[in-house]
């Protein structure tokens, strides 16, 4: 027979494996403000498949809300959503000179 916590455990394991079948693979990032004539032309794109070494909860609600939402690279700049790890030390950044902006984020 299993235990109390033994059931929850395997609850658990359930609902994530169900939400993981629910997770987009690639999710392209609202536009919230018009993109320069300099900027990429696309929105960014944030893959959940090179994220996969992070649990879910690492980001989610800490850093990213549930529902989609749309953020500025000023925003990223003061350490909020990628900004939070893609700050140049923990992860390649995601502004500036050393940002692969089209070849990552911003790809088609």
């Amino acid at each position: 027979m299993l235990g109390k916590w033994s059931l929850v455990a395997a609850g658990a394991a359930v609902l994530a494996s169900a939400a993981g079948f629910a997770m987009p693979v690639v999710v392209r990032v609202p536009v919230v403000k018009p993109h320069g004539s300099t900027d990429p032309v696309d929105a960014g794109l944030f893959s959940h498949w090179q994220h996969d070494e992070y649990p879910c909860f690492v980001c989610h609600p800490a850093i990213f809300p549930r529902a989609r939402k749309g953020f500025t690279h000023d925003e990223m700049d003061e350490g909020k959503f990628c900004g939070a790890c893609h700050n140049g030390q923990s992860a390649p950044p995601a502004s500036g000179a050393r940002a692969s902006c089209r070849s990552t984020c911003h790809a088609k």
